[in-house]
């Protein structure tokens, strides 16, 4: 059962739970009709023992408390309740950069130039007000920068940073997410002011590719990547041509070559991209997003401290930084809104047939064709290069009927003479079913597809467990590449109840104190756990979730 209060705070909703704690939107009421909605962090009270995740949660009330800035989420208030310490901060109506990144990629609506421009400048206002105070973040990443509906750019979770004027042992350079690591610390060594920028850099590299950046099946396999990274293998269509050099120069595998300071870092930002972006264009944008009804309070996250390790992170979480309804796609106008933003997209970031400034001599291996480059291919005479207004070549109107042709990865033989026509579709997990209008059946994820006489149709896809999605074609005609996250189905339980009481776990995700309800669940098979320490005694059962509503769990702890 939820609290009714923590502290002096009345308790409205859980906004977010994760390995160490949960966030709850709550209520400050005061004389006169005074009231002030906060975001409480609880500890979980497994680790209310523990001295360590106990001075990890002080340590970040007593860094927090003593920052005033306006990229920064403040903090309000810390206390105690019950056998728990919680921590009253800020609370900010709208998403964090994760959530924005991945509906970005959902919705095939890149991330305009000027607004992340403003995103990025907000990031290293605060990663510069931090180091003024001789503080290192450390875990600067998506899921750590909160922004709302109106503009705001915060900085959020302080749980790991460490003063460097009082200096840190090599081991406590590991800690934080392993994709956002700098060279440096994967080599063991100390994480410095460079590092917050390295990670600041790589955030916003990623806003422009289609996954993350450092990606790896294991901490250990991307910490490899991260010690041999080279930006200068990257290939030359990677980053959008005005931002390419100013990227490149913040990824830089040593600090030498990085820019010294986030100062200089912005101001190179502002040089590169020198249109803000104004009140309008963001609202638009996030209208593209998310629907326009949504204020952004179900989707808001305050960060958590860190759970037990997964592979490649150690505190992200899809399921506890994303909403279900926020990854909803609304199709028609959403698609005809998306088709619009990337025609506006390639027009704000002024691509040019001319030179790569700042782009190294040396080419990499190459990558999957950006929907920011401005060359859509190599031949002579500027036949295969984009329209001076931005716009990829159109499909001639003599063009063969369309074919699906599948792309594989591994599979052998050079690249073929001519560049294939159409657009390459990848979806997370792969081989989902693609189809026009669910009766034209065009094969499985990963695959290329031709879609110049599909116009006025609509491209579905479509795998067993999970929720189908349909785009329509227009949204998708100026991408040479498009990449979707599928999301799951999920089945609701009205109450999970055990006799007398358990603390509740699907695997190492704490679901709460029996009884509660309503939860919900991705279809499938579930092991949950329930535990009931002052018996000691622990029960793990086996729950076959279907979409939908699913009948009540009633556990009976008892000792055989």
């Amino acid at each position: 059962m939820p609290p009714e209060r923590l502290g002096k705070y009345d308790v409205l909703r859980k906004i977010a739970s994760g390995g160490m704690s949960e966030v709850w939107l709550c209520r400050l009421s005061g004389e006169e009709g005074f009231e002030k909605k906060v975001a409480v962090k609880v500890i979980h009270p497994r680790f209310s023992d523990d001295p360590r995740f106990r001075e990890l949660f002080a340590r970040e009330a007593r860094i927090a408390a003593s920052l005033s800035h306006q990229n920064l989420v403040q903090v309000f208030d810390f206390g105690r309740h019950g056998t728990s310490c919680y921590l009253a901060m800020e609370f900010v109506p709208g998403w964090n950069l994760a959530q924005a990144t991945a509906q970005s990629r959902l919705r095939a609506v890149p991330v305009p130039l000027s607004v992340w421009r403003h995103w990025l400048e907000g990031i290293l206002a605060g990663i510069g007000y931090l180091h003024s105070r001789g503080i290192v973040h450390r875990d600067v990443s998506p899921s750590n920068i909160l922004l709302s509906r109106g503009g705001a750019v915060k900085i959020a979770d302080l749980g790991i940073a460490r003063g460097a004027r009082h200096g840190t042992g090599g081991g406590e350079g590991r800690e934080g997410k392993f994709a956002y690591m700098s060279p440096e610390q994967a080599r063991g060594e100390d994480a410095t002011f460079s590092s917050d920028l390295f990670a600041a850099a790589v955030v916003a590299a990623e806003l422009f590719l289609p996954g993350r950046l450092f990606e790896g099946a294991s901490p250990h396999e991307i910490m490899d990547r991260l010690r041999g990274f080279d930006p200068a293998r990257l290939s030359e269509n990677t980053f959008p041509i005005a931002v390419d050099g100013l990227l490149r120069k913040a990824l830089s595998g040593g600090r030498e070559g990085r820019y010294p300071n986030a100062d200089e870092f912005a101001d190179a930002l502002r040089a590169a991209v020198p249109l803000s972006v104004g009140h309008g264009q963001l609202s638009s944008y996030w209208d593209m997003l998310f629907a326009a009804s949504e204020t952004g309070e179900d989707a808001t996250v305050v960060v958590e401290g860190p759970p037990a390790a997964k592979p490649g992170v150690i505190r992200e979480s899809p399921g506890e930084y994303r909403s279900l309804r926020s990854r909803r796609v609304l199709f028609g106008a959403a698609g005809a809104l998306a088709a619009f933003s990337i025609g506006a997209v390639l027009v704000w970031n002024g691509t040019r047939s001319g030179d790569r400034e700042g782009a190294p001599g040396t080419r990499g291996a190459a990558s999957p064709a950006s929907p920011w480059a401005s060359r859509a291919g190599d031949g002579k005479d500027g036949e295969a290069r984009a329209k001076d207004s931005g716009r990829f070549p159109e499909a001639r109107p003599d063009a063969p009927e369309p074919k699906a042709f599948e792309v594989r990865a591994g599979k052998s033989g050079g690249a073929p003479s001519v560049k294939p026509r159409g657009i390459s579709l990848e979806t997370d997990p792969p081989d989902v079913a693609v189809s026009v209008d669910e009766e034209i059946p065009l094969g499985k994820t990963p695959l290329r597809i031709d879609i110049s006489h599909w116009k006025g149709r609509t491209i579905t896809f479509q795998k067993e467990g999970y929720v189908g999605r349909a785009i329509r074609v227009e949204s998708l005609t100026e991408l040479p590449n498009f990449r979707m996250e599928m999301e799951r189905q999920t089945g609701t339980v009205e109450t999970v109840q055990a006799i007398p009481w358990a603390r509740v776990y699907d695997g190492d995700r704490y679901l709460g104190d029996t009884p509660f309800g309503p939860l919900t669940l991705t279809t499938g098979e579930h092991r949950l756990r329930f535990v009931n320490e002052p018996l000691g005694i622990e029960k793990e059962e086996k729950v076959l979730i279907r979409p939908g509503g699913n009948p009540k769990i009633i556990v009976y702890l008892v000792r055989e």
